[in-house]
Order: C-alpha cells, then sequence, then structure tokens
C-alpha cells in the first residue's frame, strides 16, 4: 500500500532531517512511528501528505510513484496534533467542510455512517467550544474519516487528552480503523499508544 524508499529530507544543506529512510506499510495495517522529538517522525507523515517534497527517494501509493502528485489528490487524510477545527462551524458543518463535491443526501449518508461510527451523531448542532477535548478529536477524525482516505495519518493524536480520556478514545479509534480496514500511521513520542492501537512500531533514533 505504502512505501517509502531510500527517503533523504533537509530544510537546508547543513541540518538533515531524514538520511536513507525505508518503510513499507501493508494496507489495512496501523503503523506507530515512535521516537524522541526532533528525529523526524512528523516530516514523514508531511512527505506523504505531500505537504514536504524529499530531497531524493520515492513514495509509492498503491505501486504508483507519488512524488509529483499534489496534495489533494493524494487520497491522504492527515488529523494534526492541533485538532484544528473551525471555531464558527458546527460539528456536523466541520465534518462536512471536505465533502463540497458531494450531493446533500451522500454528504448526509457519509456524516451519519461516520459519526455513528465514532459515537458523536448527537453532536452535530454543537460548537466546538461546547464539546469536550476528547469529543474535538473525535471530530477531527471524523472529518478526515468522511472523506474516504486510503491511508490516514495521526500526528500525536492523544498527546493533550488525560490517561482515563486517552484510554477511550484509543480504543474507539482501535475498532473504528479495524472496522474501515483503512492503513494507518501514528506519530508519537509514547509507545504506549501504539500498543493500546495494536500497531507495528517502528522506532527512530538519532
Amino acid at each position: 500500500m505504502i512505501k517509502l524508499s531510500n527517503i533523504e529530507f533537509s530544510y537546508d544543506s547543513e541540518t538533515s532531517i531524514l538520511e536513507d529512510f525505508d518503510l513499507d506499510i501493508s494496507e489495512g495495517e496501523i503503523v506507530a512511528i515512535q521516537g524522541k522529538s526532533g528525529v523526524g517522525k512528523s516530516t514523514i507523515l508531511r512527505l506523504i501528505a505531500g505537504l514536504e517534497t524529499p530531497t531524493s527517494g520515492d513514495i509509492y501509493l498503491d505501486n504508483v510513484c507519488i512524488n509529483a502528485l499534489p496534495v489533494h489528490k493524494r487520497a491522504v487524510g492527515y488529523v494534526f496534533q492541533s485538532n484544528a477545527l473551525f471555531p464558527h462551524l458546527t460539528v456536523k458543518n466541520n465534518i462536512a467542510y471536505g465533502l463540497y463535491n458531494l450531493s446533500k443526501k451522500d454528504t448526509e449518508k457519509r456524516i451519519k455512517h461516520i459519526t455513528e461510527k465514532l459515537g458523536i451523531e448527537e453532536l452535530l448542532d454543537r460548537y466546538p467550544h461546547e464539546i469536550s477535548g476528547g469529543q474535538q478529536q473525535r471530530v477531527a477524525i471524523a472529518r478526515t474519516l468522511v472523506t474516504q482516505p486510503k491511508v490516514l495519518l495521526l500526528d500525536e493524536p492523544f498527546s493533550a487528552l488525560d490517561a482515563d480520556l486517552k484510554a477511550q478514545i484509543q480504543f474507539d479509534i482501535k475498532r473504528v480503523l479495524h472496522s474501515l480496514n483503512i492503513t494507518t500511521i501514528i506519530v508519537t513520542h509514547d509507545i504506549n499508544d501504539a500498543l493500546a492501537l495494536e500497531a507495528r512500531i517502528v522506532t527512530m533514533n538519532t
């Protein structure tokens, strides 16, 4: 499904972020990239999403090199560390934001399907400031999954949650990801996040 081959990346000629990095991920697999801050974990997500371009090496999705493919054509969903919800939009409109090309009927159908899976169907008329941090995280993930990406990228999605809430959300997300059979990469500094999602762990060192 996803293959990173001989990836090198640097922001300037003096600072190398990634060197000769390889990674193979099968369809439906959950992979956790774990390591300390500054080792390039989030950079890998940005490269896959198309927000950055590798200095050298190739990125493949379904055996097709996507190095030159624009962000909006990659079928990759990205949930950032901050939920980045639009404060002036309801939960429903936040989730529907990326579905501008669908009919109203199809949009409603997708929203109903994903919100039921994530247990947030009763929040649709509320605004982000009216719901908890855990609920906001579910909304951010719903907004990404509703577009039906081939790959889901999660950047430290649990870092701002307390332990009890984190455990419940991890359980719910693991259930949803398995039910959708969606290929997922999560970046985390906490190995317990990977274990909770039953992910294959890739450890990056400096």
